[in-house]
């Protein structure tokens, strides 16, 4: 990482610039809707601003200045105001998991029209398949994806109170549902036929699944008014499996994740056939095609979400003092950690000769993938599970995790699959606890930063230079073009 030194002048103007550009930013990240409890950020004195833009300087380069050499052996942990600190909050949240692609949902299409919704840090979002798709199979249906806002007055467009509204004229009711508070926020799922729309709950205006104006009602009067410029804004979406990936941040500008585009979807794309290529060499279906759904559930933690991270890239350093079930059917001796890209860290844990006896292990090599910046992929045996990391404050995390089955194992017996799930949830109750006991010393004035293992903690440490590029960068740090060394 090259710093760009003269960033750090003590020049009026050059501080004015970036405490500017902060302000900015830090002012966009307290816009949220409610449901999603974000704490309104207070600068609003304009020497605490520049003051506080210092201090995420200071706190930043406490870390990079021990991990000048990118080596894991001489560098420190990131200090606990990383963890602990709302600016560090609202800094994660426009410029790392607003801007880059992240992990938002797990969706599978029921073919032609199918839409969703839902809302990730403040961003409520519309996921949908066109009736112009050639293809109508949910596996291949390509998403779309939409800020799901009416581009009228702003209004939340499509949710449980949605009616598929046909094109029968202004009049036509909105919902069949009581419009109360409570709908606010909430996240939908539903499926458009030929001819139907989605019509605003605020002032009836329609679009229909490729995000297109249909009817803007009573607009006489309205001058030099263009339908096809008022199209719902579109979010570039990716895809893994079920696992639906959105860049909030667009690509009118330089982002964050070092790239432009068609470069930014390229590098996706790269790190996706990697991963592919580590599971068809462990033994499993390479795309995940051969997997069915089986459930999921949202769990909240008392911890930032950079410690639930940080557990999961532990190296497994954790696991014989924490996981007793989990330890007992992995080789530790053989555990291994590899970094394949900037964003994609694969760590593989051979079953111990006990797994051989547990149909939920199997035999094969399993793989825990982190991707950057909030999602973790576990395959073993013949189960796939996720942990999808969505913040909430600095020191609140929610996690989806879902659970998939290889679509033709023969289930042993008839409670085998909520036994194997209440096994895994075992691990993960006893992870919360170990986040929330961290996140506990790290908010006391007892802890300032660790060390690394070198030999476990590899994909931390790999995590944290992550983080610490985007950091450089939104506070000018760092040039745009050492973004993707």
């Amino acid at each position: 990482m090259t710093l760009r030194l003269s960033s750090l002048s003590s020049s009026s103007s050059s501080s004015s610039s970036l405490s500017n550009k902060w302000t900015e930013t830090a002012t966009s990240a307290t816009s949220t809707p409610q449901h999603d409890k974000q704490v309104a950020h207070p600068m609003h004195d304009k020497r605490y601003q520049k003051d506080q833009f210092s201090f995420l300087q200071q706190e930043i380069l406490k870390y990079t200045n021990t991990d000048s050499n990118n080596s894991i052996q001489n560098s420190f942990t990131p200090p606990s105001t990383w963890y602990t600190s709302r600016d560090f909050f609202s800094l994660d949240r426009e410029h790392v998991l607003l801007n880059h692609w992240t992990a938002v949902d797990v969706w599978t299409p029921t073919g032609k029209g199918a839409y969703k919704t839902g809302y990730f840090m403040g961003q409520p979002y519309l996921l949908t398949t066109s009736h112009d798709d050639n293809d109508s199979s949910s596996d291949n249906a390509e998403i779309q994806a939409f800020f799901n806002v009416c581009t009228h007055a702003g209004s939340c467009l499509a949710g449980p109170w949605t009616k598929n509204a046909r094109n029968q004229g202004d009049t036509a009711s909105c919902s069949s549902l009581d419009l109360n508070a409570s709908l606010v926020g909430q996240a939908s799922e539903g499926q458009l036929s030929p001819g139907e729309h989605f019509q605003c709950p605020y002032h009836g205006w329609r679009f229909n699944t490729n995000g297109r104006l249909t009817r803007a009602t009573q607009t006489k009067g309205i001058q030099n008014f263009q339908a096809k410029e008022f199209s719902l804004k579109p979010i570039p979406v990716r895809r893994i499996g079920p696992i639906v990936f959105l860049h909030f941040g667009g690509f009118n500008s330089h982002t964050n994740d070092g790239a432009r585009g068609s470069d930014s979807v390229t590098r996706f794309d790269q790190s996706r056939d990697l991963l592919f290529d580590r599971l068809e060499r462990n033994g499993f279906v390479a795309d995940l095609s051969d997997l069915k759904f089986v459930e999921s559930r949202a769990y909240t933690l008392k911890c930032n979400w950079k410690v639930f991270t940080d557990n999961y890239g532990d190296g497994c350093y954790h696991c014989s003092y924490a996981h007793a079930d989990l330890a007992s059917n992995i080789d530790e001796t053989s555990y291994s950690t590899d970094l394949l890209s900037d964003i994609l860290s694969i760590q593989q844990a051979p079953p111990s000769s006990a797994a051989n006896d547990d149909e939920r292990f199997g035999d094969k090599t399993a793989v825990y993938a982190q991707w950057y910046p909030n999602l973790m992929l576990n395959r073993y045996g013949p189960w796939f599970d996720i942990d999808l990391v969505i913040p909430i404050d600095e020191s609140t995390t929610k996690v989806l995790k879902a659970w998939f089955l290889e679509r033709d194992f023969q289930v042993p017996s008839d409670s085998y699959i909520q036994d194997s799930i209440q096994s895994s949830e075992r691990v993960h109750d006893e992870d919360v606890f170990l986040c929330e006991n961290v996140q506990l010393g790290l908010q006391s004035r007892g802890f300032q930063a660790g060390r690394y293992v070198p030999s476990k903690q590899i994909a931390t440490h790999h995590f944290h230079q992550q983080l610490a590029k985007d950091y450089l960068h939104a506070c000018g740090l760092l040039d745009s073009e050492d973004m993707s060394e």
